[in-house]
C-alpha cells in the first residue's frame, strides 16, 4: 500500500504545484515525498508485529493511510505559495482536496467498528493524522492572506499539549470520551476547510478563523483543567 500511495503523493504535489504556476513543483513534490517516508516508517513501526494486535490491515488503516497521504501534498504545496493566492491559484481545487481528506475522516472510524479492527495503534493514526491535517490547514490559510500569523496558534495548540505533557505528566491523563470534544474536532476542521474557499475573504474570513481559534483554546482549556483536577488521583502528584 506505501510503494503504491507515496510515489502517487509526490506526484499528485507536483501536478497541482505545477497547475498552481509554481516555478519548481518538484520543491513541493520532494517535500512530499519526505513528509511520506517518515510517515511511513512510523507506520511500519506501529504495525510491528507485538504493537498491532490484527493479522491485517483492515479497510478502516487503508483509509487513514490514504487521508495520510492526501495530507501530505497538501503540506507540500506549502511551498508552493501561490497555490492559493497567485493568479493561476488552485482555488476550488485545494478546498475539494481538503474537502476529500475530511471525507475520508468520517470514513476510517466507521470501517473501523465495521470491521472489529479497532487498535490503539489506529487510533493513534488517526488523531494525529487530524493534528497534521490543522496544522496544513492553518499554514495554508495563513499563506492565502485569510487570516493573521496569529493563526497559526490553532495549529500549534496540539504539539503544545504534548510536549508540556512531557514538563508536567498529569497532561497525559486519560480523558473520557465526549460528544462534545468530538463535535468542536469536527466544526474545526470543516471550518478550516471552508477557509480555504475562494469566497471566504477578509475580513470575513478573520472573525471566522478568530471564533474557531477561540473556541478550540477554550475546549483545551476545559481538558487542562479536568486533568488538573484529576492530577492528584491519577499520578499522586
Amino acid at each position: 500500500m506505501l510503494t503504491l500511495l507515496i510515489p502517487a503523493a509526490s506526484l499528485g504535489s507536483f501536478a497541482l504545484a505545477g497547475t498552481a504556476g509554481a516555478r519548481g513543483p518538484i520543491v513541493p513534490a520532494m517535500i512530499t515525498l519526505m513528509i511520506c517516508l517518515a510517515g511511513g516508517a512510523l507506520v511500519l513501526r506501529g504495525l510491528a508485529p507485538g504493537r498491532y494486535p490484527h493479522a491485517r490491515l483492515g479497510l478502516c488503516n487503508v483509509i487513514t493511510l490514504s487521508r495520510a497521504a492526501g495530507i501530505a501534498v497538501m503540506a507540500g504545496l506549502i511551498a508552493a505559495p501561490g497555490a492559493l493566492s497567485g493568479p493561476e491559484a488552485l482555488g476550488w481545487a485545494l478546498v475539494a482536496l481538503s474537502a476529500l481528506v475530511l471525507t475520508l475522516d468520517l470514513a476510517d472510524g466507521w470501517a473501523a467498528r465495521r470491521s472489529g479492527l479497532n487498535s490503539t495503534f489506529g487510533a493513534r493514526f488517526d488523531v494525529e493524522s487530524d493534528v497534521a491535517f490543522a496544522v496544513v490547514l492553518a499554514v495554508l490559510a495563513w499563506q492565502a492572506d485569510k487570516a493573521g500569523v496569529w493563526f497559526l496558534t490553532l495549529g500549534a495548540l496540539r504539539p503544545a499539549f504534548l510536549m508540556s505533557s512531557l514538563i508536567w505528566p498529569w497532561l497525559s491523563g486519560a480523558l473520557p470520551d465526549a460528544m462534545w470534544r468530538k463535535t468542536v474536532a469536527a466544526v474545526q476542521m470543516i471550518a478550516q476547510v471552508v477557509l480555504l474557499a475562494p469566497v471566504v475573504t477578509p475580513p470575513a474570513s478573520e472573525v471566522l478563523a478568530a471564533l474557531l481559534l477561540a473556541g478550540v483554546a477554550l475546549s483545551f482549556a476545559v481538558d487542562i483543567r479536568a486533568l488538573h483536577a484529576r492530577r492528584d488521583v491519577v499520578h499522586g502528584v
